[in-house]
């Protein structure tokens, strides 16, 4: 049977619904496309340097964010599959996987897929699945931030988030979390595996202007925002310190001792566990 051609009013109406949606965004000048010529370029150079060490387990486990404001779990369970910790729990089917959709920070979820979640919720929720260390932008120099960033990059057990505010970077929207993928040292930029690959391709950005992008105030908490280092928690006994431990790194990321938690690792923010809300 031959399908009857569209009406003229329901080509209408699909031009209006196009016209009312977006498909991606126009990368700001001063920010280099991955994809693009330059792109390339300083991915080469930044491999060849041997500061795209994270890249790599990042990259394998690349996801798109399910939800418009879910960038900060998106982030998360990217690098909980980079780190390869096991969550202890199925995903779907057989299978036990990290998704943005099984991590549940504080909060009502409405208001989760409305807003996001804020640097501590991020914090909170981390720390219930690997170790980590969170510095707030104002409470970092220019030069410190630039040493966890080589360091970090040196790495293939070590990742970093960022928060930062988009508005800095001549981006649209605000509050934004994604990983860190290399660190170009020849022109001082960062490569930022976007979560939101819907709007955004991978770019690389001026540390400068990152460094600056996580200074402003957060109006949900009243504080900047900043970045994490986390890195897997060893499956040790109860009562051993990891520090008899070390990992294999061409650096050394000094993060906090934590004694691994029992298997299966919770899904959930530390506080929920306990029974306590998170203030942001």
């Amino acid at each position: 049977m031959a399908h009857s051609l569209p009406t003229t009013q329901s080509r209408a109406q699909q031009q209006e619904q196009q016209q009312q949606t977006f498909y991606r965004r126009q990368l700001p000048s001063h920010l280099i496309s991955f994809t693009s010529k330059e792109g390339r370029r300083l991915f080469k150079e930044t491999l060849n340097n041997g500061y795209a060490e994270s890249y790599f387990n990042l990259a394998g486990n690349f996801t798109t964010q399910s939800e418009p404001a879910y960038c900060g779990p998106s982030s998360l369970a990217m690098v909980l599959n980079a780190l390869e910790v096991d969550p202890g729990r199925t995903w779907k089917g057989a299978w036990r996987w990290y998704s943005d959709e099984i991590l549940h920070p504080c909060g009502p979820e409405d208001r989760l897929k409305s807003k996001g979640i804020t640097f501590d919720q991020f914090h909170c929720l981390a720390s219930s699945h690997c170790s980590v260390v969170a510095k707030r932008g104002n409470e970092v120099s220019r030069d410190e931030f630039r040493e966890d960033l080589r360091r970090v990059c040196q790495c293939s057990d070590t990742f970093m988030v960022m928060s930062f505010s988009r508005r800095v970077l001549g981006q649209t929207g605000d509050g934004h979390f994604s990983p860190v993928g290399a660190y170009h040292t020849g022109t001082d930029r960062v490569m930022v595996l976007d979560t939101a690959r819907y709007k955004y391709p991978v770019w690389f950005g001026a540390t400068d202007l990152l460094y600056d992008a996580m200074q402003p105030t957060d109006k949900e908490t009243g504080k900047p925002r900043g970045y994490f280092m986390l890195r897997k928690q060893l499956e040790l006994p109860r009562n051993q310190h990891q520090h008899q431990h070390q990992p294999e790194c061409s650096t050394s990321v000094h993060l906090p001792e934590c004694p691994s938690d029992v298997i299966p690792t919770p899904l959930i923010c530390s506080c929920k566990q306990a029974g306590k809300t998170l203030r942001a």
